[in-house]
């Protein structure tokens, strides 16, 4: 990933509601890195899942995916 900006998958108000729930406070400094940290733990387990997909193995297309779409099967280790 590099230097780029990370890819917000969350909204911060979804989370801010999630621990409201459970009564917890996140302070303003706290909130930006809090997001942060959630963006790049979805960002993991989305490279996982790809990561478990087929590749080939042999010939021209060594190391690019067999199949692009993500099945069942593929999620059952998550």
């Amino acid at each position: 990933m590099g230097t780029e900006e990370p890819t917000d998958y969350v909204r911060i108000k979804r989370v801010l509601d999630a621990f409201k729930e459970k009564n917890i406070r996140v302070s303003a400094e706290a909130k930006v890195k809090l997001i942060e940290i959630i963006n790049k733990k979805i960002q993991e387990i989305i490279d996982s899942i790809i990561n478990k997909l087929p590749k080939y193995t042999r010939g021209a297309n060594k190391g690019e995916l067999k199949r692009k779409t993500i099945k069942l099967i593929d999620l059952e280790d998550i």
